[in-house]
């Protein structure tokens, strides 16, 4: 999308920090509608606000991935959004979150998300960047990559696994975003799954930029989606423990089978 003539989005894929103004303390990334006050709300739309004229853009894209936990937040903020939901085999998901969680930080990105903190926030926004660092040897709740749980979603007393932890970062995320978008009528919301879109990108674009009202060419539409691949599909396959299966097992099987997706590790 970001690719095609008229849209544009910000330099980095994640801007949590933008979307915690105001809010750096609050203890997970599922943050509640009642948390957004006008002021909140004035300062999140004016930073959207200087980026879409910076590109001068008729639509800024925004992917930050902890936005599935305050799905309300984001539509409260912003109530003409519309909303694009890629959902991907958990297996994969898991896998690929995991790696990411373990792979070295890239502090040149870092720099590129700081720009958009807002400087009130920089400080404290920085002692929870740099608590979660320190924490990495510690629990996966304690040192999480991407959204960060509510603790009322988490096993009480459980020890989970990275794997574990990754797997309820998919339910929660995949679960709030549904119902969400159960609420808003067709042309503002789509749901593609992964899997479909990267075997024929170009087809599974142009649908869903129809479902949405965007009207796109389709000569863009392929350059846009050549970069597209598919070597990623199935690369978690037989890497998903046993705790993992079976939280999977026990909470998330409604959400699965919504999506057209079955717990096997093995294939």
């Amino acid at each position: 999308m970001c690719r095609l003539p008229g849209f544009a989005t910000w330099p980095c894929d994640e801007l949590n920090p933008l979307w915690r103004t105001g809010n750096t303390g609050y203890p997970s990334d599922a943050i509640p509608i009642s948390q957004l006050s006008p002021r909140i709300k004035h300062r999140i739309r004016s930073a959207f606000d200087r980026q879409a004229r910076s590109h001068q853009c008729d639509v800024l894209v925004e992917k930050t991935c902890a936005n599935c936990l305050r799905p309300q937040f984001v539509r409260k903020c912003f109530p003409n959004a519309k909303f694009l939901q890629i959902v991907r085999n958990v297996v994969d998901t898991t896998s690929s979150t995991v790696g990411r969680w373990n792979a070295p930080s890239d502090y040149r990105y870092l720099l590129q998300k700081a720009r958009f903190v807002p400087l009130r926030d920089l400080p404290r926004t920085v002692a929870r960047a740099a608590i979660r660092r320190i924490c990495r040897g510690g629990a996966p709740q304690a040192r999480p990559w991407g959204p960060v749980l509510s603790a009322d979603v988490l096993p009480a007393g459980a020890l989970l696994s990275e794997s574990a932890y990754a797997a309820l970062q998919w339910m929660e995320c995949v679960r709030r975003t549904d119902e969400m978008l159960a609420e808003l009528p067709a042309t503002q919301s789509c749901t593609i799954k992964y899997e479909q879109f990267v075997v024929d990108p170009a087809p599974a674009l142009i649908a869903a930029m129809a479902q949405l009202n965007f009207n796109v060419d389709s000569a863009d539409v392929d350059v846009a989606t050549g970069p597209v691949h598919r070597r990623s599909v199935g690369r978690g396959q037989g890497m998903m423990d046993a705790q993992t299966q079976s939280i999977l097992e026990t909470h998330a099987a409604n959400i699965m089978h919504r999506h057209g997706y079955k717990l096997d590790v093995e294939d």
